[in-house]
């Protein structure tokens, strides 16, 4: 696969991550878990490093169609952090809240993990060639 479709490639997974992204917003329509236990500034916390997460991945898309090949590095370090987000998450690791993962959620975050190990191995053919 040459670096320029494998650039769209990236790019159209990197859209495609933050979109199922959006729906997953911690307290709202999907994600209807109570995060009252958590300390304000863990959540705060939480919601800023998502945000920058989905963020970066259309910058980093944006630079990835223009035939950047730092983009190559730069999704494979977004792949890793949506990576690391949805294993915390349904690994039970964080956040820690009393409810339940709703299902919805789970199937999207179970979707998400996959898409980002995709997203990883692009990534890393994308930095050999």
């Amino acid at each position: 696969m040459n670096q320029s479709l494998l650039g769209t490639v990236i790019a159209a997974l990197l859209v495609w991550e933050a979109l199922l992204l959006i729906p997953m917003v911690p307290g709202k329509l999907i994600d209807t878990r109570d995060f009252s236990p958590l300390p304000r500034w863990q959540y705060n916390s939480f919601n800023v490093y998502l945000t920058s997460l989905g963020l970066a991945s259309f910058v980093v898309a944006g630079f990835a169609m223009a035939g950047q090949h730092w983009a190559f590095v730069a999704a494979l370090v977004l792949s890793l952090g949506y990576i690391a987000v949805f294993a915390a998450d349904l690994g039970a690791v964080f956040p820690v809240v009393p409810d339940p993962l709703p299902v919805q959620l789970l199937v999207l975050e179970a979707i998400a993990l996959a898409s980002a190990g995709v997203i990883a191995v692009a990534a890393i053919q994308g930095v050999r060639l």
